[in-house]
């Protein structure tokens, strides 16, 4: 079988496998609800999945605090940005015999097992990531020698295996995730049994893995609370599993609350010295934005991105961002839908982050450059207690930087302080013609001054779930590739990923560096958004206004 023709028939095995897969999501959520109710304060495979098409945890601290973190290949000469020459920059971000970017390999009488995650518990694993699926990927939980979970690695983060049917897992521009919650009480190990894989761009069989494991890690008093990964809690977990792929999708099952309020927003233009601005009070005890919708027939990217929407709860302002780049895109208007965020070819803007707040909100859309923009919406409102739990959203942009590419350099995006957690990251890009592909560098995040970043990636697009440098555009409810030129690496990019099951909680502060790493030596445009959630007196340093670049 040549190289295209077998490309083909894994596209169609694939096709295929989400046709059936959608098939049996559809029938199980229409079923009635017949999963048991969790106990207080369970950890379990159903109380993690019922987060997954819901929003509404993030606007809250958790009831059992964790830490996000994530271990990957990223290459193990990176240690300390003091390193002496480029090893901070190292780039052999994959797994190979010789270059052993993982936990350790452990040899069994049944072969290699390449060890790419160990970690006590207790705690849960929620994504999976890998630009070369290979080999059989096994879980092991709590110590048990036979693994709780065993399957290729392709077909279960591509998407085949039952129930992790897309969007669970699914490949989009030659990634392979798996957003699914694996709870463990005492302890965690995963292995591949082979680092072969296809070089895409040759066809020809290398050793070379590349690959992401997020997870969260709760303090130990909780490990009572947590029920263990297994078949048994898989099957428990049936009807929540087929209603959350539902919700992922934008098919919400959630019940309207009583007491909710539409306060809408007239069709108006909206031009220099005459800005949009609304404002109401929250319910008695709190209330809490459960959507913003807009419209608009504007088009033009300088216009969109000359205007600014800006909100505040209680007195603080918390969100600043150009209009169209607060939903997820930019520069311009590219269509797109993830869980949180639309952006419709009709012309309709939709965010669906929940914004709670105490007392009073305000909303406003202004504009500082010459021309106006129409536009119109509604605001949601629902009652929603506001307590020493409840969280403010956020929103801000870090205008466009354009800077050379040698020597490489950690692009600082913000540092965010106060108690919250990160929930969503936009990243434009803007290559200049004739020269190689941009993206190389690795996500950096510290989280309450740690030394070295809990989160250090092993390339840009594959933070935002894709891989190889794609170009192409997808969508999926927790990342997407918006915009990306046609046929080469020269021009603007724009891509998204939502923290949903996997918001990156801090005490204290957060810092959010990307790598600069570019195969060319020549200049580099980047902008960023980030979506955060804080206690009241949150800050960042973002400084003024939202940019027009």
């Amino acid at each position: 079988m040549t190289q295209a023709s077998g490309i083909v028939a894994r596209v169609s095995r694939r096709a295929t496998a989400y046709r059936w897969a959608a098939l049996f999501l559809a029938t199980a959520a229409c079923r009635p609800r017949t999963d048991p109710r969790p106990a207080p304060n369970e950890l379990s495979v159903l109380t993690l999945v019922d987060e997954m098409g819901s929003l509404d945890h993030l606007a809250r601290l958790p009831a059992a605090p964790f830490v996000s973190r994530e271990v990957t290949s990223h290459d193990r000469r990176s240690r300390s940005p003091t390193d002496e020459g480029d090893a901070w920059f190292a780039n052999d971000d994959f797994v190979t015999d010789a270059r052993a970017n993982l936990v350790r390999v452990d040899v069994t009488p049944a072969g290699k097992r390449y060890v790419l995650f160990d970690a006590d518990g207790p705690g849960a694993v929620v994504r999976l990531w890998t630009a070369t699926p290979t080999g059989i990927l096994r879980i092991h939980v709590d110590g048990e020698p036979k693994p709780a979970l065993e399957a290729p690695m392709g077909k279960l983060l591509g998407g085949e295996v039952p129930p992790f049917f897309p969007p669970f897992g699914q490949v989009t521009a030659m990634g392979f995730s798996l957003y699914f919650p694996f709870p463990y009480r005492r302890h965690c190990t995963i292995t591949v049994d082979s680092i072969q894989s296809t070089d895409p761009f040759t066809g020809r069989t290398v050793d070379r893995l590349f690959y992401q494991v997020g997870y969260r890690t709760y303090a130990v008093d909780q490990a009572a609370n947590v029920r263990s990964y297994g078949a048994a809690e898989l099957a428990r977990a049936r009807t929540t599993i087929a209603r959350a792929a539902v919700d992922m999708r934008g098919g919400a099952t959630a019940a309207t609350p009583a007491g909710r309020r539409i306060i809408p927003i007239a069709r108006t233009s909206v031009a220099p010295g005459a800005p949009l601005e609304v404002a109401w009070d929250a319910p008695a005890g709190g209330g809490r934005i459960s959507a913003l919708r807009l419209s608009s027939g504007e088009r033009d990217p300088d216009k969109l991105r000359g205007t600014v929407l800006a909100m505040s709860f209680d007195g603080e302002e918390t969100v600043r961002v150009p209009l169209v780049d607060f939903f997820g895109t930019g520069p311009g208007w590219n269509a797109t839908t993830s869980l949180p965020m639309t952006v419709g070819e009709d012309g309709t803007l939709a965010c669906r982050f929940p914004m709670p707040f105490a007392k009073r909100a305000t909303f406003s859309v202004t504009r500082d450059a010459p021309g106006a923009v129409d536009l119109a919406g509604a605001l949601t409102v629902d009652p929603a207690p506001f307590d020493g739990g409840s969280l403010f959203f956020h929103a801000k942009r870090r205008p466009a930087e354009t800077f050379p590419t040698r020597p490489p350099r950690d692009w600082h995006v913000a540092t965010l302080t106060g108690r919250g957690a990160l929930v969503g990251t936009v990243l434009d890009a803007v290559n200049p013609p004739g020269v190689a592909w941009w993206g190389e560098g690795d996500e950096k995040i510290r989280i309450d001054g740690e030394a070295f970043p809990s989160w250090f990636g092993t390339g840009t697009e594959d933070y935002f779930g894709y891989a190889w440098s794609s170009l192409a555009r997808f969508a999926h409810p927790y990342h997407a590739q918006t915009l990306a030129p046609a046929s080469s690496f020269a021009g603007a990019f724009s891509m998204n990923r939502f923290h949903v099951i996997d918001p990156i909680a801090f005490e204290r502060a957060l810092t959010f560096d990307f790598e600069a790493w570019h195969w060319s030596d020549t200049q580099l445009t980047l902008a960023a958004t980030l979506y955060w959630y804080a206690r009241p007196g949150g800050s960042d340093d973002f400084g003024g206004p939202a940019a027009r670049r």
